[in-house]
């Protein structure tokens, strides 16, 4: 009787520590959302029409760290307080969470291909078509600006390439703007040179693509372990549930 009385402490703990856990990685997950919306501002606004879908993705991570979070505080109260209702309702609302997040995952490595496509796409689309220049104070040609200088880049798949037939070009008649030169105060600096020592030599896609598949790693780790914190709290409520049944 001793014996199982340790376990049921055990499994009580446990899911305490668990729903800590949980709560933990809601507070991540927030974070991670208003990371993408508000970190990543001039990312959103070069992939034009798509960036309202990585808004949406933003503020689903908020939503879901929110609903996480509560969760959390509701197992843990459940446990400290043996209550079977708050236990059940942890189980169902853990169990609908962790089918989603599953069919999301799946979702993504699916269609992987296909959205790094879009996202190819509309960019360069935004490059061509809305980038005004150096000077320009709309959203998409400061965010284009903020990328080149930042992460010292020129154009999207071909460097100086990408400007030709683009607005920019038609408007000024230069070749590049100065925010893919190594030193935009250089007098060689002027739009229309062309030399691997004045531009910077590469595309801005490489860079962002390495900027995407590091924070992808961070991301994937994220979902792993909280899907792995879900499963195994999911496990620990029901057999405590059943084991306050058996005591009640």
């Amino acid at each position: 009787m001793s014996r199982l009385h340790h376990m049921y402490a055990f499994l009580r703990y446990l899911m305490m520590v668990l729903s800590g856990v949980i709560l933990t990685s809601g507070l991540v997950l927030f974070g991670l959302g208003v990371c993408i919306r508000y970190g990543a501002a001039a990312f959103i606004q070069v992939m034009g029409s798509l960036g309202g879908r990585l808004v949406t993705v933003s503020y689903v991570c908020m939503g879901m760290g929110t609903v996480l979070g509560l969760v959390g505080i509701i197992g843990w109260v459940g446990a400290w307080k043996e209550n079977r209702r708050f236990i059940m309702l942890y189980f169902c609302i853990m169990s609908t969470m962790f089918m989603a997040e599953v069919a999301g995952v799946i979702f993504m490595l699916a269609y992987r291909d296909e959205v790094e496509g879009a996202i190819r796409g509309a960019s360069k689309e935004s490059l061509r078509m809305s980038y005004l220049g150096p000077t320009a104070i709309d959203p998409i040609s400061t965010a284009w600006n903020t990328i080149m200088v930042h992460y010292k880049c020129c154009g999207f798949d071909n460097s100086t390439l990408d400007f030709s037939d683009s607005v920019f070009s038609a408007l000024t008649g230069l070749l590049y703007p100065k925010t893919c030169c190594v030193d935009q105060e250089s007098a060689a600096c002027d739009g229309l040179d062309t030399s691997r020592s004045i531009i910077h030599p590469a595309s801005c896609i490489t860079k962002l693509i390495t900027m995407i598949r590091d924070q992808s790693v961070v991301f994937g780790s994220i979902i792993s372990g909280i899907l792995v914190s879900e499963l195994a709290s999911m496990i620990v409520s029901v057999v405590l549930y059943v084991r306050l049944g058996s005591i009640y």
